[in-house]
């Protein structure tokens, strides 16, 4: 795991890599941390945060104690903060640079 800011792996602020490192859940107790593609805005109601810090949510432990079967790999992730980074054209309450909770 990487423990570099952006700026020390030469990323201009402002300026997104191509990947990131997520948690995909494969089964269960299989979590893995991979690189998966970097996040783009589809909808006009998407915004891109980058993430200073997350948590594993009480949800998130069903599916790896066994509890719910999952189909394929899945991401697992929903508690976080971070710093807005883009925001798609129908988000009118957010604003890059603001700081959120989720």
């Amino acid at each position: 795991m990487s423990t570099r800011t952006s700026n020390e792996r030469g990323i201009r602020p402002g300026k997104r890599e191509s990947t990131m490192r997520g948690a995909v859940l494969y089964g269960a107790g299989d979590l893995r941390f991979e690189e998966r593609d970097a996040p783009t805005i589809i909808k006009p109601t998407d915004a891109i945060i980058r993430i200073a810090a997350t948590c594993v949510c009480g949800s998130d432990l069903w599916p790896y104690r066994g509890l719910q079967p999952i189909a394929e790999p899945t991401p697992m992730g929903h508690e976080y903060c971070g710093v807005v980074e883009e925001v798609g054209s129908a988000v009118r309450t957010l604003k890059p640079g603001q700081f959120v909770i989720g």
